[in-house]
């Protein structure tokens, strides 16, 4: 893969064929990525029409996040084994059903399983995209036009997918954001045989499939254990055992890649003091991220008032920001290093946090909304780029695929816990209000204060972890390509 330091080259004129190759892949993506925030305009819509508890409609969010976090080692390891074209089918299939299934969902249980086929279904995806993206172009200015193309796809999927979420909400039909996935499902599956061709692994590693079962049980387990602890009362003895449980399978899960010829994750990994800061920065980074989607989102309809296609459109703002600082990023990091883009970009998400902490009963968009969510756009272009260049600082060429997946799984996993610590922290100050308020309160306003506050502690953690760990040369030398595997 192209060296994370070096600057991508001007993009080549790509053949016909190899557009539409690009443009499968794209689409597919696409696809994965928006359903990671689609869902987030639609929660209280969803909630209404269903009847999900306060605690139970977080699962919609991690039902998704925690299969696809959790399987997507497994599922590269499955495309370099059995075939990236068969796996990518494989998955966008199962993805395709689940969407079917989530919009015809009757009661929250067939919803919340129907979200957890579909993150079963995006992680074997997700990798065998990238994979075939490697594999289908050459190397140089034409693959990094192509990597260049597929990070916006996956960027500008995540931010679609809140405004579009609230457009097909507020014109059509919360189920209507699950069933706009089919055709394009169904496209991709019938484009792959005739346009992308099949590669694999030239000697065919282990699956270490118990590695990937015993971290994804001991994930589930403790954030259902969180989620249990919600509304004030904190963790009883059923939470704490369920807490117990999931520390031990983490144990089992580390001792399984100790012995494991070809584990999951290599342990030696975490021996790299910039890959394990920058993991852990990476993942309260994730809780404050996902958690600012979600609890703003509630603020605004709940609280405010807001149609869900009004919360779709306020979030404009925010990513214009992000678009603006993930390319000021780069020129940051170019002249004066990785720690001057993120110290700032952690900084400018305490300060919109921060902000947010305080917001009144009576609040509006404009005065206690619009600021932070500028701030929090720009923060979060500016840390997102460092962290992913600081995780690979300094690792062997032969583990760069462990660390990109370690990367993803850390955004992904650190934002599914991070949405039940804040709903622990909300039912400390507060009760968030899953209905529209016709006259808020204080005490419901207590709760948004208690989760913005939190969230600002959870980012101060990771500005601290990161100024004390992380020792990423100004200047990284480049990092040799890994020897490209045949098909």
């Amino acid at each position: 893969m192209t060296d994370t330091f070096e600057r991508a080259a001007p993009p080549s004129p790509v053949a016909t064929a190899g557009k539409i190759v690009l443009l499968t892949l794209l689409l597919a993506e696409f696809m994965i990525q928006i359903d990671a925030t689609i869902v987030n305009v639609s929660l209280p819509s969803i909630q209404q029409d269903l009847g999900f508890t306060g605690t139970s409609l977080a699962w919609v969010v991690n039902g998704y996040m925690l299969c696809y976090g959790g399987l997507l080692l497994l599922g590269g390891r499955l495309a370099d084994v059995y075939g990236r074209r068969l796996v990518l089918m494989t998955g966008v299939s199962v993805f395709t059903a689940a969407s079917v299934l989530c919009g015809l969902a009757g009661d929250p249980v067939v919803l919340v399983l129907a979200r957890a086929l579909q993150g079963i279904g995006a992680a074997a995806a997700a990798p065998a995209v990238l994979s075939l993206i490697i594999t289908s172009f050459r190397e140089g200015a034409e693959r990094n036009g192509a990597l260049a193309a597929w990070g916006g796809a996956s960027a500008g999927g995540s931010l679609f997918g809140l405004l579009i979420g609230g457009v097909l909400t507020s014109t059509v039909d919360w189920r209507w954001i699950f069933y706009i996935n089919v055709p394009v499902g169904l496209a991709i599956v019938a484009l792959a045989p005739f346009v992308l061709k099949e590669s694999r692994a030239a000697s065919r590693p282990s699956l270490d499939a118990g590695g990937a079962i015993t971290i994804t049980a001991a994930l589930l387990v403790i954030t259902y254990a969180l989620l249990g602890a919600h509304g004030g009362a904190g963790l009883d003895l059923g939470s704490v055992g369920l807490l117990v449980l999931g520390a031990l399978l983490l144990a089992v899960f580390v001792a399984v890649e100790k012995r494991h010829h070809e584990p999951l994750i290599p342990m030696s990994l975490f021996a790299n003091r910039n890959t394990a800061g920058s993991l852990g920065a990476t993942a309260l980074f994730g809780t404050t991220q996902m958690g600012y989607f979600f609890f703003v989102t509630l603020y605004l309809q709940n609280v405010l008032g807001f149609s869900a296609i009004q919360t779709g459109l306020s979030y404009l703002p925010l990513i214009a920001a992000l678009a603006v600082t993930t390319t000021l990023a780069n020129k940051i990091i170019a002249a004066r290093g990785v720690k001057a883009a993120l110290v700032p970009g952690l900084v400018l998400i305490i300060a919109g946090l921060g902000w947010l902490s305080q917001v009144p009963v009576d609040g509006s968009w404009v005065g206690d909304v619009l600021g932070p969510t500028v701030l929090a756009g720009l923060g979060i272009g500016l840390t997102f780029v460092p962290l992913s260049i600081s995780a690979t600082s300094g690792v062997d060429p032969r583990d760069a695929g462990a660390v990109s997946g370690l990367f993803n799984v850390a955004v992904l996993i650190g934002g599914s816990i991070g949405i039940a610590v804040l709903t622990i922290a909300s039912g400390l100050t507060g009760e968030i209000p899953m209905l529209p308020l016709s006259t808020p309160t204080p005490e419901a306003i207590g709760g948004f204060q208690g989760v913005f506050l939190t969230g600002a502690g959870l980012a101060v953690l990771a500005l601290l972890v990161c100024a004390a760990v992380l020792r990423v040369p100004h200047a990284p030398a480049a990092v040799p390509e890994e020897e490209k595997e045949t098909a």
